[in-house]
């Protein structure tokens, strides 16, 4: 089903994705609420919006969009909202009505082609024509890209992400190589890419395509939770993939491995193939742990059975063994891993850690990965605790598809760093915190084998035995 329409009102726009909430004015049906992405519209957008009538629970009947069209004003009413939605530079509402007034149904045509015959309209100068024409232009291209992407089967949600990555030569730099879009778009199907580009004349044989599609495949593996994938398993998909040789492919891996894409580990009379950021994130993450387990234990407390015992007699409470043996692990190494399902005792054990390190003036930090965990830690310890991504400044993160290394992460400033529900961390997240790790800082890593999977690959836990032998399960 399609509506057209103006829209009217933004109610609601997420930056990161384009998801959209708004307010379609229509001749035939009058007002609409239509959600779905919708990147680069704006107030006063002539658009067609494909998608189907949905009822929701709080707010009503809405039009879901699956996909739209931009079209150009068809009116001068309309082109003069347009043009005074603020979108252009150095348009507002009522320098609009004085373009539309002087030079009515050829405003486009003036814009686009003849810029210097907008100095006629009061505070136009030439500098400020050239921007004005330049703004519309881009406006017009970044239509293009919604609409091309459209055309080869892409969601217009990526299309904000293409141009960020492109620029308004997007529509150009992807028919030129469409397999790029598979570092740009996390999830996206290659099929599609590979449909599009055979269709525009790449060979079944070209480099990119067996590059991609063997990157592909690393990917989509890190989808499911893997930071690697066996030869063999590897080789047998992407031939299928690609309607290719193993040979070839093995070529291409010599190649690949040779430029630093990927990364080839024996192991087992098996080889692994990774991709090298995933690789070199794993050696970073098994170093440090190592490295921080094995600098001198210098936040180690003195006399902590009996402090511990001080602070039972203060709590009301009666640790048992375990709970003592986790407290205790804790304070004589650098690293440790808390693990026990609900209702063991971890929250007990938090609690004592940290009353035990403040006593001795110690700085504990605590944080979690998702909001949620980081609320619920905070409410049991009745300390503050930050999610990670908050923790280590990293907010503006939203897709953690690759290791970023340029980001910088600051030092935190803590001696003990618990973190809870360990489980859902992946690899790029377990990176950048260990990044901010001081050595000489104890970190404690709380979780359960039965929490929730992370949403990125994390499966390096179990390549390396970083963590000690004596690491505590609180069972």
């Amino acid at each position: 089903m399609e509506l057209k329409g103006q829209i009217d009102v933004i109610i609601y726009y997420n930056e990161i994705n384009s998801y959209t909430i708004a307010r379609l004015r229509t001749e035939e049906d009058g007002d609409i609420t239509i959600v779905g992405y919708l990147p680069f519209v704006n107030v006063g957008d002539t658009v067609i919006v494909y998608g189907e009538y949905v009822n929701h629970k709080d707010y009503g009947k809405q039009f879901k969009v699956s996909t739209f069209k931009k079209c150009m004003p068809e009116t001068l009413d309309a082109l003069e909202r347009y043009l005074g939605s603020g979108s252009i530079k150095w348009v507002g509402e009522k320098t609009a009505k004085r373009i539309v007034k002087e030079f009515g149904d050829e405003t486009i045509a003036v814009i686009e082609k003849n810029p210097e015959k907008l100095t006629v309209i009061k505070g136009i100068t030439q500098e400020k024509a050239m921007d004005i024409s330049e703004s519309f232009i881009e406006g017009r291209e970044l239509w293009k890209i919604v609409s091309f992407l459209d055309e080869i089967g892409i969601s217009s949600s990526y299309a904000k992400k293409v141009y960020e990555i492109y620029g308004t030569n997007a529509v150009e730099e992807v028919k030129c190589d469409p397999y790029r879009l598979i570092d740009v778009v996390r999830g996206i199907n290659f099929k599609t890419i590979d449909d599009a580009a055979l269709k525009i004349g790449i060979d079944s044989d070209d480099e990119q395509r067996i590059v991609y599609g063997i990157k592909y495949a690393l990917l989509l593996s890190s989808y499911n939770g893997h930071t690697c994938v066996i030869k063999n398993n590897l080789l047998d998909f992407v031939s299928t993939l690609l309607r290719i040789s193993e040979n070839t492919i093995n070529d291409f891996l010599t190649q690949m491995k040779a430029k630093g894409i990927i990364s080839i580990e024996k192991r087992d009379d098996e080889e692994w193939i990774y991709l090298t950021e995933f690789y070199e994130a794993e050696m970073f993450i098994a170093g440090k742990l190592i490295r921080l387990d094995n600098v001198k234990n210098r936040k180690r407390i003195s006399f902590a059975e009996e402090k511990l015992e001080k602070i039972e007699k203060q709590n009301k409470i009666e640790l048992s063994d375990k709970q003592r043996e986790a407290i205790y692990a804790v304070n004589e190494h650098n690293v440790c891993v808390i693990t026990g399902g609900p209702g063991t005792g971890k929250t007990t054990i938090i609690k004592s850690i940290i009353e035990l390190y403040k006593q001795e003036g110690k700085k504990v930090v605590l944080c979690a990965p998702t909001g949620r965990a980081a609320k619920k830690m905070t409410e049991t310890t009745g300390e503050e605790a930050k999610t990670l991504h908050r923790l280590l400044q990293i907010t503006k993160i939203d897709d953690t598809k690759y290791i970023k290394e340029d980001i910088d992460i600051e030092p935190i400033d803590a001696d003990v760093i618990i973190v809870d529900e360990t489980s859902m961390i992946d690899v790029s997240i377990m990176y950048y915190l260990l990044k901010g790790v001081y050595d000489g800082t104890k970190l404690v890593l709380v979780g359960d084998v039965d929490q929730l999977p992370s949403v990125g690959p994390r499966k390096y836990f179990k390549r390396y035995n970083f963590l000690r032998k004596d690491s505590c399960n609180c069972t």
